[in-house]
């Protein structure tokens, strides 16, 4: 069976594949869903300090390595695709199509706009942070309770929240921080990438990824002649477009698979 690897973001885990991932299965894919360190049900670091964008890249590129993931078709949402990114650019051989929503990689010399400063300040220091939350306030779908439960359940003493609280300002907002010169020197390479690439984002107007999906399609080879997608969604597409998420997935990943 092809392997679909599916990658989750900020502050959420593959719970968020819910509703795709069983229809991909369907269709014969072997699907896999792994939780970020420090989110879902995957250990949560008591030390703060080793949650760093270079520690997921390698901690995510241990797994790819263990489970010896080969021919992999990707889709990467948000800090998902900002780790698998880097991953790509080093070893495209690994993989066989990808696409990536709401992922970039930032080289500290973009516009960070107020809303998303907004949003740092309040994961890393309001009492009151519930991942639950953020998911309905990303959705134009109301979640209901029961779900914004489960997005909130794997955290339950105050160091599990090291990594939801951390991940939005791991983000380079300076082109001197090492992590945006490891991003510029990648997007060199990622640019190169040459098998299928495709951009599937929301229409919501969030000024931190508005554009940001037409710069890869520019840049990056394999981007180039094919169908990317807006979908009438906000942030979180998996929870607002599940089954147009799937149908694209499916087309995208079977077509002219030999």
């Amino acid at each position: 069976h092809p392997t679909i690897l599916l990658l989750h973001g900020e502050p959420n885990s593959s719970f968020i594949y819910r509703n795709i991932a069983p229809n991909l299965v369907k269709q014969n894919f072997r699907v896999i869903i792994p939780d970020l360190v420090g989110f879902g049900y995957s250990d949560k670091p008591k030390n703060a300090a080793i949650i760093t964008y270079s520690n997921h890249t390698k901690w995510l590129n241990n797994f790819i390595d263990t489970l010896k993931l080969t021919n992999i078709n990707l889709f990467a949402h948000d800090w998902g695709g900002m780790i698998s990114l880097r991953i790509i650019a080093e070893k495209p051989k690994f993989f066989n199509k990808v696409a990536v929503s709401y992922s970039y990689l930032f080289e500290g010399n973009e516009e960070i706009p107020k809303s998303f400063i907004g949003f740092v300040n309040y994961a890393k220091n309001d009492a009151t942070f519930s991942p639950g939350n953020i998911m309905d306030w990303g959705t134009n779908t109301k979640l209901p309770d029961t779900i914004k439960a489960v997005y909130d359940s794997p955290f339950k003493i105050e160091s599990d929240y090291h990594a939801v609280r951390k991940f939005p300002s791991l983000i380079p907002d300076k082109i001197s921080d090492l992590e945006a010169i490891i991003n510029k020197n990648l997007n060199k390479k990622l640019k190169l990438f040459s098998k299928p690439f495709i951009t599937i984002w929301g229409n919501n107007q969030d000024l931190m990824w508005k554009g940001k999906d037409s710069i890869l399609q520019q840049n990056i080879v394999g981007a180039k002649n094919q169908i990317h997608y807006i979908l009438d969604s906000n942030h979180f597409i998996q929870e607002d477009k599940p089954e147009e998420l799937t149908n694209i997935l499916i087309a995208f990943f079977k077509k002219n698979t030999k």
